[in-house]
């Protein structure tokens, strides 16, 4: 580095100090917000599209009798709710961000049953709600089901061997940059993160029809996969049996019910 080059380097260092000097309240305040997270649970008849390394996307399948809604928890305040519709995105000023950890191996992914050749069409869902990956930093497990599930093709009755047997994801919690903002009802709502403590996504029946919704239900989510045309069979979850693990919540839990089993979640691809 010559003379010159030091002295640029040096004043352009200086600068910055000088301008941090001037509001340091807000230079903080600022890197402490892009460290902060807020977190979205997410449950019920929800597709995760995980494809696309830049984004993730919730999907919400078309399904008579299912209810898509939002509540928020605020740092301040009472709790509020609102239907969702229409498509949503999450707002970030970050431009990048390091690899958000992902890990979810109770989560039923799609390519358990087609292989890793079967495609996602979550886009096609009537409501999308896309989240890019600088905003993400983790998406994780957060409840599982009471009871033990495998899947059984709908044609033979015969039990898929390529599904792992299991408690399976009932809440997936992404923790999310506190500096972004959610958007929903295609940009007519704004929820800045850095205002609620945390958010619930909840997609589930107004009234359960059936001891089991999740068998009763899974169908829906047919619409919006593309299968290998050699696997183009339907699959039904098939409970196994109970645990004593989990337990009725409430509070600013979801309702669990006793006996009443709601719709899970699916990963594509």
């Amino acid at each position: 580095m010559n003379r010159r080059e030091f002295l640029s380097v040096l004043g352009g260092a200086s600068a910055l100090s000088a301008a941090t000097m001037i509001n340091p309240s807000a230079a903080f305040a600022e890197a402490d917000l892009t460290s902060q997270t807020t977190s979205l649970y997410v449950k019920g008849l929800v597709m995760l599209d995980l494809g696309n390394p830049e984004s993730l996307r919730l999907g919400f399948p078309k399904a008579p009798g299912h209810k898509a809604t939002l509540s928020i928890v605020p740092q301040n305040g009472s709790k509020r709710s609102l239907t969702i519709k229409g498509n949503g995105t999450v707002d970030t000023p970050l431009v990048a961000s390091a690899d958000p950890r992902i890990f979810v191996p109770e989560l039923v992914r799609m390519k358990e049953f087609y292989g890793s050749g079967v495609k996602s069409h979550v886009d096609r869902c009537p409501s999308v709600i896309t989240i890019p990956s600088a905003a993400i930093r983790s998406v994780t497990t957060s409840e599982v089901s009471k009871a033990r599930y495998t899947f059984v093709r709908a044609d033979s009755g015969a039990e898929v061997e390529t599904f792992r047997p299991r408690q399976i994801a009932d809440v997936i919690k992404i923790d999310l940059s506190s500096a972004c903002t959610l958007k929903l009802d295609n940009g007519k709502v704004n929820i800045p993160l850095e205002t609620a403590r945390e958010l619930r996504v909840e997609y589930t029946p107004e009234n359960a029809d059936s001891m089991d919704p999740f068998a009763g239900h899974f169908h829906h989510y047919f619409d919006y996969v593309e299968r290998p045309a050699a696997l183009d069979f339907d699959v039904v979850p098939k409970k196994l049996g109970g645990t004593s693990a989990a337990t009725p919540r409430a509070g600013h839990h979801f309702m669990m019910l006793d006996n009443i089993v709601f719709c899970y979640l699916i990963a594509v691809p």
